[in-house]
């Protein structure tokens, strides 16, 4: 592909400005070249467009958050989707587990402290 743009860079002549965005193209796929190895993911099965990709975020993001009425700020729109994620992985008694235990540590930090505290006898009658 790069060979392919500096042949056409040749055959036709093009402005310092537009060459230097082709200069600046080129060097971008030379640098990634490691990753763009399209045959070799489609033997292994990969998707490569971006419809996947799209699709997911169609169904996570947009159906939950875009409908009639909702209005987001991002934090909100954040942590809708988070729990939105939990449920869809089917993680969520584990997340409830860990919110719970998060809770109680918030809520209970100083229970430890008191526990082993060795109270006067004369405070205890």
């Amino acid at each position: 592909m790069i060979v392919w743009f500096r042949h056409a860079a040749d055959v036709c002549p093009l402005t310092k400005k537009a060459l230097e965005k082709l200069n600046k193209i080129c060097g971008y796929f030379g640098r990634h070249q490691s990753r763009m190895r399209y045959d070799r993911y489609l033997a292994e099965g990969y998707p490569i467009a971006s419809g996947v990709i799209e699709g997911a975020c169609r169904h996570v993001v947009k159906d939950r958050l875009e409908r009639t009425g909702m209005r987001w700020t991002i934090p909100e729109a954040q942590n809708i989707l988070n729990i939105h994620c939990m449920s869809i992985n089917e993680k969520w008694d584990e997340y409830n587990q860990f919110h719970i235990g998060q809770e109680h540590k918030r809520l209970y930090a100083d229970a430890q402290c008191i526990n082993q505290e060795s109270w006067p006898s004369a405070l205890a009658a």
